[in-house]
């Protein structure tokens, strides 16, 4: 099934981080200012074969570029059921994800550490947070091969899902950071388990989206 490849380029946990927004502190989640059928970014064509997740002044984003996206993965992203999984490897943790119509899951790693610090934001923790917060995902599916926007919306995560992702994004910029140890967290998440799938067998939260 093309859309399962598509959304599983072998399931391996990348360490591609491509672009960043500019922001300092967390604010409340803005409305993108892309749009499905516009340039990712203006000027560029061609994206590296992946996903990345981030978390700034925009809030949750999550993109996957994808080589001419088949009909069946642009319909997923745009309106099917959307599954999301947070599991810690170390001193990253990965994000996992699963649309309607493919058969297996992806995920994505994630590091504070790792992002561009003028893009990078804290979420508020302690008295600050609400236990009903619900993070708002905006997820767009960009053409690796045509730098479009194919598909795009925003989800919302549950209370439960949006305490641990904020806990474990709030855990690393607490922590202090070695690149060493990161790289060989991601080396030894991958030879232990080499695809998603079964790192979803560390995986402590989960979430089905708008739920």
């Amino acid at each position: 099934m093309r859309v399962e490849a598509e959304m599983n380029p072998r399931n391996r946990l990348t360490t591609a981080f491509f672009r960043t927004r500019d922001a300092s502190t967390a604010e409340e989640p803005r409305v993108p200012s892309y749009r499905v059928g516009e340039p990712f970014v203006g000027g560029r064509r061609r994206w590296p074969e992946g996903a990345q997740y981030l978390y700034g002044r925009m809030g949750h984003e999550l993109t996957l570029f994808v080589s001419s996206p088949a009909p069946e993965l642009v319909e997923g992203v745009r309106r099917g059921e959307a599954r999301f999984a947070l599991g810690v490897a170390g001193p990253i943790f990965y994000l996992a994800y699963r649309f309607e119509g493919s058969r297996g899951w992806s995920d994505v790693p994630y590091s504070w550490h790792l992002q561009h610090r003028a893009a990078r934001a804290t979420p508020p923790g302690g008295a600050d947070a609400s236990p009903d917060r619900r993070a708002l995902l905006w997820i767009s599916l960009v053409g690796a091969d045509d730098g479009l926007i194919h598909a795009q919306r925003g989800v919302t995560l549950s209370p439960e899902f949006t305490r641990e992702l904020h806990r474990a994004i709030r855990a690393q910029a607490e922590a202090p950071f070695d690149p060493l140890e990161c790289a060989q967290a991601i080396a030894e998440a991958s030879r232990e388990r080499p695809d998603a799938d079964r790192r979803l067998d560390v995986a402590y939260a989960w979430s089905v989206g708008n739920a």
